[in-house]
């Protein structure tokens, strides 16, 4: 079973204490950065986090989150976003997908209270973020995720606050997910909807446990697999393009805490192995 829509709700939207955790250590030149994965969303339940979380922020001056979290949820961005996934030139979403691809969808999203014909004119991102919400809030998955929490928690202690992407960058990046291979998307998340709540658990598990080989398993390996063109936007080219920022951080006499979503962090294109690959000492943060 593809796991596409566990990542798409890993990407827009990620108590006890174990032995290990998703946050490292990342040293170079006798300087410091803490590179933590987050998800998105979490449950009331999953409070409080790890304990190298609040460790790794304490000892760093600044929070790097992977875009402009305070501007992405401006009013007007939020226009943006939307605009940005409306069809342009009368294109619509049951033109798009071919009519058995969009009759499963009809008859999915009718089945969670949904009128599909209110989506006609978006793309596929903008049906798939409601339904995924749907499913998540019958989880209680409805709590704000790593970057919230910390970015809430940062403005409060006026902590210095920066992006690895801008706030366009990560919009086109949602509004694009798909594209040209639109029916194929649905299809997968459709199937991966049946599975939402076992392989969610699983990702909170591995996740809380640092699990890097089934966090690949879960997210990455049959993205990469089934849909590599999603898989080289959303990963492969994102942190590709955030390898730089990284690299500039260890130039600046400070330390950072950078929170990216878990699933950038492991495989081979992850930031962990290129960061490791270009000489930089990574370990697991304890």
């Amino acid at each position: 079973m593809k796991k596409t829509i566990l990542f798409f709700t890993l990407f827009l939207l990620q108590t006890l204490l174990f032995a290990q955790t998703s946050v490292w250590k990342i040293q170079h030149n006798n300087e410091t950065i803490y590179l933590g994965g987050t998800v998105h969303l979490l449950r009331a339940q999953d409070y409080p986090l790890p304990i190298e979380y609040e460790k790794a922020y304490e000892n760093s001056n600044s929070i790097y989150f992977e875009t402009d979290l305070q501007t992405l949820e401006s009013q007007a961005m939020q226009k943006n976003i939307i605009d940005s996934l409306l069809y342009k030139n009368g294109k619509k979403l049951s033109n798009i997908l071919s009519p058995s691809v969009y009759k499963a969808l009809n008859e999915h999203a009718k089945s969670r209270g949904i009128n599909l014909l209110q989506f006609d004119n978006f793309k596929p991102a903008m049906i798939l973020l409601s339904l995924t919400v749907l499913e998540l809030q019958t989880m209680g998955i409805t709590s704000q995720g790593v970057d919230k929490f910390y970015l809430t928690k940062s403005l409060k202690d006026s902590k210095h606050i920066g992006k690895l992407e801008s706030v366009q960058t990560h919009i086109n990046y949602i509004a694009s997910m798909g594209k040209g291979n639109e029916n194929n998307l649905i299809l997968q998340s459709l199937k991966d909807f049946k599975e939402t709540k076992k392989k969610f658990k699983q990702m909170l598990q591995a996740w809380r446990d640092g699990e890097n080989q089934t966090i690949y398993k879960l997210f990455v390996a049959d993205m990469k697999k089934y849909t590599p063109k999603l898989y080289k936007s959303i990963l492969v080219e994102r942190n590709n393009n955030w390898m730089p920022v990284l690299k500039s951080l260890f130039k600046n006499n400070k330390t950072e805490f950078v929170l990216v979503g878990t699933a950038h962090l492991v495989g081979k294109d992850g930031l962990l192995q290129q960061l490791k690959s270009q000489g930089y000492k990574v370990e697991r943060f304890k």
